[in-house]
């Protein structure tokens, strides 16, 4: 009887055995957490920049007391390659570094021009790495973005990560790009891809707070403009307008607002007004016509005035039509900005060789290679239709309420 009851417990003993239980574990005070990371390319090196969270500085409240100093620190390290410049991290920090909760990478543009097919690669092979991190191009030195703090924001790369996101809801100009994006453009038809620029703005004073103790900061960090990269290196760059018409064109619009000028108002100094899209649509039509390729592109837009300088009577139909045709032209010329950015530049991010992979199959395979050249004699062909919703909470403008 004393042997049957001894068996099960001899049986647990040897289960137990085999469990491995904590003996890889890692103690969060031996981790140096990662919000953001700068990477660019200098003297034939690459030099890696780490935005490190200071856990207690970072949950500190405004008002200061202890822990109330700074809430990140920088380290920059160098090396022939990614993965040489990111263990010489352990020549000069104390803490293995943590990228699981990185949430930015900023590019720099000598780097982008370099190539960064080698930075997505150790991206996707790094089982830490998250391949959702926004990623950004700067011209400035990645180094000096990463070390700027923000208002509002401890975490300097949280605070970039919600800036982006804001902006992609609101008004539609820069796209929201992560690294798993990126890989996917520069692996697709076209080998092409748009990356959002941020910049640095004002006097840099990097390294101190006290740019946090006054009301107005010397410097801050700020969305620009679109780069563009073709087969994983940087090719050239949009303005914002420029970048707006390629959202149009990718259907990628959300809300937008589009100022615009009344020609026929009785003050030519007082013309102003603003059109805020509600809803957008585009629908793009690749056809074939005597051996030239034609893309008809046909944008829907909704959407209500939100301010005048001019009189305003929503009530006169005949008034209503003439705006909508104001604005039709105004966001026609936003377009064709946007196509003439990347026709110049040869640079298909607007997805018509995949167009024109699905459409004619056969024939994508005779110029897939030389799609640059082919994409540069497409024929564009935009249309607009302009709905004016609303034009708010009165059919007249302030203007003739005052004469």
């Amino acid at each position: 009887m004393a042997k049957k009851k001894f068996i099960p417990v001899l049986c647990w003993l040897c289960l137990m055995s085999t469990l491995s239980g904590c003996w890889h574990q890692t103690e969060l005070t031996d981790l140096a957490i990662v919000s953001a990371s700068g990477v660019n390319w200098k003297d034939k090196q690459w030099e890696l920049t780490y935005q490190l969270l200071t856990p207690a500085n970072a949950s500190a409240n405004a008002s200061g007391g202890p822990g109330s100093g700074p809430p990140i620190s920088v380290l920059s390290t160098q090396g022939e390659t990614l993965r040489k410049a990111f263990s010489n991290n352990e020549m000069e920090n104390t803490r293995h570094l943590h990228l699981g909760n990185s949430r930015v990478v900023v590019i720099g543009e000598a780097a982008a021009k370099y190539g960064l097919n080698s930075l997505i690669d150790a991206y996707l092979r790094n089982p830490q790495a998250r391949e959702t991190v926004d990623v950004f191009v700067s011209k400035r030195d990645p180094r000096l973005l990463v070390s700027q703090l923000m208002y509002l924001e401890k975490n300097t790369g949280e605070g970039i990560h919600k800036l982006i996101d804001k902006e992609n809801k609101a008004t539609s100009i820069l796209p929201k790009v992560n690294m798993f994006d990126l890989a996917n453009q520069l692996a697709g038809s076209s080998k092409c891809a748009i990356i959002p620029e941020l910049m640095l703005s004002g006097s840099v004073e990097t390294g101190s707070t006290k740019a946090l103790e006054t009301t107005i900061s010397a410097s801050k960090l700020k969305l620009g403009g679109l780069a563009v990269l073709k087969s994983g290196k940087l090719t050239g760059w949009l303005n914002q307008d420029e970048a707006l018409g390629i959202a149009f064109i990718r259907n990628r619009v959300k809300q937008a607002v589009i100022p615009f000028s009344f020609p026929e108002a009785d003050n030519e100094n007082r013309n102003g007004a603003t059109f805020e899209i509600s809803a957008n649509s585009t629908s793009l039509k690749m056809r074939r016509e005597q051996g030239k390729i034609i893309v008809d592109a046909t944008l829907k837009v909704e959407g209500m005035i939100t301010d005048t300088e001019f009189k305003l009577d929503a009530t006169d139909p005949g008034h209503v039509q003439k705006l909508e045709q104001i604005i039709k032209k105004q966001l026609l010329d936003i377009v064709w900005q946007g196509w003439n950015g990347v026709h110049e530049l040869k640079a298909d991010v607007v997805g018509f060789a995949e167009m024109f992979r699905r459409k004619y199959p056969k024939e994508w395979r005779q110029i897939e290679d030389q799609w640059e050249n082919v994409f540069a004699d497409i024929e564009f062909k935009p249309t607009v239709q302009i709905t004016i919703e609303r034009v708010g909470l009165t059919n007249q403008s302030y203007q003739e309420f005052v004469e």
